[in-house]
């Protein structure tokens, strides 16, 4: 379990809390975690790589459209951010919601700080090299959220991160990160933690 998880958990739940759903697609989970067991729905499937029953940057399909469908730290992986929200939208039921969360600054596995996912020539990865990460929701609204200021100031006044008062955010994540979407949202929260190594998580509900 992840030091993040106890804080992302509860924000999923809050973002979820009026919605009822008696079919739930779980992409990028290969098993239940503490999250997941509380989703109760009579039908609940499971879509992971290493289940070889979906892969997030081939041609994929689900076996039937659902009530939810949750994607939790897993859509940064897409090459074609935008191609993976319609084709999530095209599995909903007529009623149906998504959760789609992304994130920037989770680089613990590097020595040099990135906010995106490409710096100095050297492209992020996850659980093995050469699985990149590619892409983020982004829209200019969030200039303005003050999780994103915290996170943005946090990372500006660490000498040690590379970055100055000289950059701003925008301009930086669209130099780092390859793959960019905007997409309508019902429901959107930011989650700032760690201060000292900033994260961000862009929590995004979309609905058919």
């Amino acid at each position: 379990m992840g030091k993040s998880d106890v804080f992302l958990f509860e924000e999923y739940e809050k973002m979820l809390c009026n919605v009822t759903a008696s079919s739930i697609a779980f992409l990028g989970f290969s098993k239940e975690n503490e999250f997941t067991r509380k989703l109760q729905a009579p039908i609940r499937d499971f879509y992971d790589l290493s289940l070889n029953n979906w892969n997030i940057n081939e041609d994929w399909n689900l076996s039937k459209n659902y009530d939810l469908i949750v994607c939790t730290r897993c859509a940064f992986f897409s090459k074609n951010p935008t191609n993976f929200i319609e084709k999530c939208k095209n599995h909903l039921s007529k009623e149906g919601n998504a959760l789609i969360d992304w994130g920037l600054g989770d680089h613990w596995r590097f020595d040099k700080y990135k906010i995106g996912w490409i710096r100095y020539g050297e492209q992020e990865y996850a659980y093995k090299p050469n699985n990149f990460l590619y892409s983020c929701y982004w829209n200019d609204v969030l200039i303005e959220d003050q999780s994103v200021k915290l996170f943005w100031e946090s990372i500006i006044k660490n000498p040690e991160f590379g970055y100055n008062k000289n950059d701003d955010i925008k301009s930086v994540i669209e130099r780092e990160i390859p793959a960019l979407v905007d997409y309508k949202v019902e429901k959107l929260k930011t989650v700032f933690l760690w201060p000292e190594r900033p994260q961000l998580y862009i929590l995004t509900m979309v609905k058919k």
